[in-house]
């Protein structure tokens, strides 16, 4: 009996952290209700019951920015029940402004977990009132910098068009692991793929990517890269299921001797993130192979 040996990357357990607008211009736009009741369902979706949920509040007048106070618990029934009834008690001040650069400063500060892949979702319904505008100036350019290699990935959430703004977008679009959103529904699909694969050209032809998290359900994606160290393979984008997709590995040129291993790198994209069904956000986009030309050794067990 033959009994192969499988390695796995080791799997990190998530936090997601959602700062919402509390300032009275969301009652103005008519987003309280609904953006808090698609919060709730957002919180209603997460299945791994080990994920941390903070949703954190900001909301300040002029003269006090507090410290800002997480409603906080792991992704359990008894957790999701508790933070959903908080987020009903939230309310609003008319004295209200939103300033940005606060709860960006405090993801910095207080809720990155190395141990943890980190999602913050950043949702605001208008323009940054800091004169100094500290969070496009400062902090968003930042981003890449602190986790562009790190699992920390962050959304920009503009809840509706008072908040869009093209200074931001820039910035946001500069930046690795940082995306912009148009949408009152933080029901983001977030999908991350296997990396860390192994090809080998003398039993393969066909790589299968697998879907860790999310789905690809309705959401076609182009390859935008297919780069070999060697520059001895190049990659067809065959197919895109719900929970895998497929390329097939081929050799550039079948006269060239080819290294016993190599690394690829395949880097896709989604053509249309946004759709009727929500917002689709590729993590990772990159996937490093191990490509190899060489006989495997085989390991065979014998059962008396």
């Amino acid at each position: 009996m033959l009994i192969p040996y499988v390695a796995f990357a080791q799997i990190l357990k998530e936090r997601r952290v959602y700062y919402l607008d509390c300032s009275f211009s969301m009652v103005l736009n008519k987003l309280w209700d609904p953006v808090r009741d698609n919060l709730k369902r957002a919180i209603d979706n997460v299945s791994d019951e080990t994920t941390e949920l903070l949703v954190i509040p900001f909301a300040f007048n002029s003269l006090t920015h507090p410290e800002l106070s997480p409603i906080c618990a792991e992704a359990t029934s008894e957790g999701k029940a508790m933070i959903k009834k908080q987020i009903d008690a939230l309310t609003t001040d008319r004295s209200t402004m939103t300033y940005h650069y606060v709860p960006i400063e405090d993801f910095y500060k207080n809720r990155v977990a190395d141990d943890r892949i980190t999602y913050m979702f950043l949702m605001t319904d208008g323009q940054d009132e800091d004169k100094k505008q500290r969070a496009k100036s400062e902090l968003l350019p930042q981003w890449e910098s602190r986790y562009g290699n790190k699992n920390v990935f962050g959304f920009y959430v503009m809840l509706c068009n008072d908040a869009k703004s093209h200074e931001i977008e820039r910035v946001v679009e500069q930046q690795e692991h940082l995306w912009k959103v148009e949408t009152a529904d933080v029901n983001i699909n977030l999908v991350r793929l296997r990396d860390d694969l192994v090809f080998n050209k003398r039993n393969e032809q066909e790589l299968v990517i697998k879907v860790e998290q999310g789905n690809l359900l309705k959401c076609p994606l182009e390859m935008l890269e297919a780069s070999c160290n060697e520059d001895c393979y190049k990659a067809d984008l065959l197919s895109v299921d719900k929970d895998r997709i497929i390329c097939k590995i081929l050799p550039k040129d079948d006269s060239i001797s080819f290294p016993e291993e190599t690394m690829m790198t395949l880097r896709f994209k989604p053509i249309s993130p946004s759709q009727a069904n929500g917002f689709t956000c590729l993590v990772n986009d990159k996937i490093s192979i191990k490509c190899k030309d060489k006989k495997e050794r085989t390991l065979k067990i014998r059962f008396e």
